[in-house]
């Protein structure tokens, strides 16, 4: 029997519509190579459903995971029988798994947590481990630890939500004193441009303020840096990563918000990017530097600012399990490195075993052990 490949999709984060766009894309993939799909569809509540034509029900044209999509489902930690376990009548039935691929973006699919429930259940699965995806996850966290290893990043100024909610106008007074404009004021841990604003003038800092710790209890304000190139290098591999050539974003409009990258037909996506061969080797260095210093493995989209007047290069952000559509910059920039789409999935999905493999860890006491520590 080949590989049955769990596809997880909706989730309950802002991104649950484009969950469901790249699912479609990712199924269409992994049954041209020859993978039997379980499709695990999570509601905007956060409920488990089987989806048993998964293909069918994605290419629907359908933008939400509902209750009546599919039975009730949930993995459980019972290592000799490890599945999907579906309800039907009274009870539930085992559907066995060998790999899952959650196409989850946003919290609770990208931040580490399903992560670590998969592990707990010792099912592998395609993308970076549960540190490595709450770290990237977590902006803020990134650009310390992107410093630490001498990775070039915008700085920033961090607003926890409650310092913002019981001393508004303490901490506007300390951000006036040190924040320029224009500046973009974002979630620290979200991802779409969910929340994200161009604060242009004072007046409008707490409304940005406000809007983005909807959407996460930390906000980080960062610098615009006028004239910058949207530079985006799509990596591979788990402890010898690849990294392909680089991409460029044209956005449609004044940024690369929610609009721009999933409603507005006019922002384009510029392979190979429009800068010169020096600064493309460079940012293909420190794509592969900044996936290995976070502990990512599997695969994972590094974000950078490219000011090309004067050379700089700042890393932006790493996505984790970035945008899998048929116009998103990862498999588009993998493909124009030779990598065709289905082979993209072939690849992560032999990774993810290859990572449960090699990342044992062995967690019994040897006999005796604790008994002789004092003698």
């Amino acid at each position: 029997m080949g590989i049955r490949l769990g596809i997880m999709f909706g989730g309950r984060s802002g991104e649950h519509e484009i969950s469901l766009i790249s699912a479609r894309s990712v199924v269409s993939a992994a049954v041209a190579k020859g993978y039997e799909i379980v499709g695990i569809g999570i509601t905007r509540e956060g409920r488990w459903v089987y989806v048993p034509d998964v293909l069918g029900f994605l290419s629907s044209g359908k933008t939400e995971v509902t209750p009546n999509c599919g039975p009730y489902c949930c993995l459980v930690p019972d290592g000799p029988r490890k599945g999907l376990w579906v309800e039907e009548n009274s009870g539930f039935q085992r559907v066995p798994l060998d790999v899952v691929f959650p196409v989850l973006h946003g919290a609770y699919g990208e931040d580490g947590t399903i992560q670590g429930y998969l592990e707990i259940c010792g099912i592998p699965y395609v993308g970076a481990p549960t540190l490595a995806s709450a770290i990237c996850m977590d902006k803020d966290v990134t650009k310390r630890i992107l410093r630490e290893a001498g990775i070039p990043c915008l700085p920033a100024k961090v607003v926890r939500r409650h310092s913002w909610e019981r001393s508004k106008d303490a901490v506007l007074r300390s951000l006036l004193d040190s924040v320029g404009f224009p500046c973009f004021v974002k979630p620290s841990g979200s991802g779409s441009s969910l929340g994200t604003a161009k604060v242009k003038k004072p007046e409008d800092l707490p409304s940005a303020l406000d809007k983005a710790l909807l959407y996460d209890w930390k906000a980080l304000i960062e610098p615009a840096l006028t004239g910058a190139l949207e530079v985006e290098c799509s990596v591979l591999g788990n402890d010898e990563p690849e990294v392909s050539i680089p991409g460029q974003i044209m956005p449609a409009r004044e940024f690369y918000d929610y609009e721009a990258k999933y409603v507005d037909p006019r922002t384009k996506l510029l392979i190979p990017a429009q800068i010169d061969e020096t600064t493309a080797s460079r940012v293909r260095e420190m794509a592969r530097r900044a996936f290995l210093a976070t502990e990512c493995q599997g695969m994972a989209r590094v974000d950078f600012f490219v000011l090309p007047v004067t050379g700089e290069v700042y890393v932006n952000e790493l996505n984790t399990i970035p945008g899998f559509t048929s116009v998103s910059m990862y498999p588009k920039l993998w493909e124009a490195s030779g990598l065709p789409y289905p082979d993209l999935v072939g690849k992560l999905v032999e990774l993810a075993l290859e990572r449960q493999k090699n990342s044992w860890k062995h967690v019994l006491p040897i006999a005796g052990e604790i008994s002789h520590q004092g003698d």
